[in-house]
């Protein structure tokens, strides 16, 4: 499963050079960038609950997506274990 929150420059405070000096760790880190993946970590967790709900015990891969403006992309595999 997928869930992408997306998350503006205008949000981060930043320019799209800011974001291109960053690593994936150091953008993982802001603030706004923390909450989306947090929001959609916990996102995937209601869709993983009914799915599993409905059809019983799923072997799905879950990943948080969160796109920096146009300009790039965090992402992180959501472990759900229930």
């Amino acid at each position: 499963m997928l869930e992408f929150k997306y998350v503006s420059l205008a949000e981060l405070g930043k320019s799209a050079r800011e974001l291109d000096d960053l690593d994936a760790e150091a953008l993982s880190a802001l603030p706004a960038v923390a909450a989306a993946s947090a929001d959609a970590g916990e996102q995937l967790g209601r869709y993983h609950a009914g799915l599993r709900e409905r059809y019983g015990e799923l072997r799905l891969r879950s990943f948080a997506v969160v796109p920096l403006g146009f300009e790039r992309l965090v992402g992180r595999e959501i472990s759900l274990t229930y």
